[in-house]
Formats: structure tokens, C-alpha cells, sequence
């Protein structure tokens, strides 16, 4: 298995597309840090430090895609048949893109909220802003940050398996978090099970940015991480039947 998982590695690492994914993702997190805490204003009792780790939140989004990809490539490009004889037993294929994807995603959450972590303090200090968090609360955010980037990676490979369209299956995935989530919002009942148990709501419990003093708080750290992972489990656990019954005519 960790060779066919080093061979999902590999094929990422040979594609444009995955350094532009990994590209736009740090840069666009460090653009909006570095803005944030060179020009942010704060008051007494403020967490700056907890808003600045927010931001690194975004690489989540880019590893959702990332994980689409590594399903949905193969299809778009015609290598899943290749692919399928090497690895003629399609649980095992899907398990090495699964942890492909899930090491990936440990990478990019990790350099994203590390460099935010080291960026945003420096700058925080330079203009003698306290942090507002002390040593062991930003760990525990990183961690959760960390974590979540990589189940969020989870959640993509289950999304492709599901829907090979590459297209739709971004489209689709991005409409659902950005638009619908926040449409749904607008309906008062819906507010708390989306700030619990929604996928935004669950990456701000996990990466423990959320704010616990509004009156829709998301979930803690660890039980928005079993629940997250349960999404992941669901969505894999159907992509891996569907792939399974599917005929490959790529």
C-alpha cells in the first residue's frame, strides 16, 4: 500500500496544476495575513492572533480541490484505465488516493498556519500589538488547523469518486460551501445545526477559530474533528461503492 500511496504522490507532483492548487493557496494566505496584521486595528480583550490563524482556514478550500483532483484527473485524462490494471482491485486505488490526498492535505495545513503563525506574530510585535493567545492555545489551533486542511483533502477524494465530472464536481463542491451554506443561513432555523454541523462551521470547531460567544457557536475542537472525519467516512465509504460498480470507459 505505501508504494501505490507514493505513486499517488508522485502523480501529483507531476502536474502543473497541483503547484499552481499549492501556489495559490500560500500566496493567497500570506497576501491576506501579511494585510491583515500590518493594517489591523484591535482593542483590549481582542485575539488577534486567533483572527490571523482564521485566515489560514482558506488553504482548506484549496485542499478540498486538491483532493477532487486526484480522483477526478484520471477520468479527465483518460489514466484511470492504465491506472485500473496496475491496480486492478479499485478499494486499494481509492485507499492510496485517499492517503495521497490526506498527506497532502498535512502539508499544505501545516505550512499555511505555521507561516501564518511565525508571519502574523512577527508583524503583531513589530508594532507592539499583543497576540492575545498564549503558547498552548496557538498549538492547539494549528493542530486543528493542520488536521482540518488534511480531512477537508479526505472529503475531496470522496467527492470525486462520487462525481468524476472534474468540472462539476469543483463547481458543485464550491457552490455548496460559498453559496448554499449561507443561503440557508438566512432561514433562523437553520442556523445552529449549519454553525455545528456545517462544513464551515465544523472547520472553524476543528481549527478553533470560532467564536464561542455568539449565540450560534460551532462545536469544540475534538468533536467537530470525529464529526468532520464522519463526513469524510460517509462520503468515502459511497465514492469507494460507486467506483466499485462503475464501468470505465475512459
Amino acid at each position: 500500500m505505501s508504494r501505490l500511496v507514493a505513486s499517488e504522490l508522485f502523480k501529483q507532483r507531476t502536474t502543473r496544476t497541483f503547484y499552481g492548487v499549492v501556489g495559490g493557496a500560500l500566496g493567497l494566505v500570506l497576501l491576506i495575513v501579511v494585510l491583515a496584521s500590518a493594517t489591523g486595528t484591535w482593542h483590549a480583550g481582542d485575539t488577534p492572533m486567533r483572527d490571523l490563524l482564521g485566515i489560514a482556514g482558506f488553504a482548506q478550500v484549496f485542499a478540498l480541490v486538491l483532493g477532487i483532483l486526484v480522483v477526478t484527473s484520471e477520468f479527465r485524462h483518460g489514466t484511470i484505465t492504465p491506472s485500473l490494471l496496475v491496480v486492478p482491485d479499485r478499494v486499494r486505488l481509492m485507499l492510496a488516493k485517499l492517503g495521497a490526498g490526506l498527506a497532502t492535505g498535512l502539508v499544505l495545513g501545516l505550512m499555511s498556519v505555521g507561516l501564518t503563525a511565525a508571519i502574523g506574530a512577527a508583524i503583531l510585535n513589530s508594532r507592539g500589538i499583543d497576540t492575545g493567545l498564549d503558547g498552548s492555545q496557538v498549538t492547539k489551533m494549528i493542530i486543528g488547523t493542520t488536521l482540518a486542511t488534511a480531512l477537508y483533502a479526505a472529503l475531496g477524494v470522496g467527492v470525486g469518486a462520487l462525481v468524476r465530472n472534474q468540472v462539476g464536481a469543483v463547481v458543485g463542491t464550491l457552490v455548496y460551501l460559498f453559496v448554499l451554506e449561507n443561503l440557508l443561513q438566512i432561514v433562523k432555523a437553520f442556523r445552529d445545526p449549519l454553525a455545528k454541523y456545517g462544513f464551515a462551521g465544523l472547520g472553524q470547531g476543528l481549527t478553533g477559530t470560532g467564536d464561542t460567544s455568539v449565540d450560534h457557536p460551532p462545536l469544540g475542537q475534538v468533536s467537530a474533528g470525529l464529526v468532520l472525519a464522519g463526513y469524510c467516512a460517509i462520503l468515502l465509504v459511497a465514492g469507494i461503492a460507486v467506483m466499485r460498480r462503475r464501468d470505465i470507459t475512459a
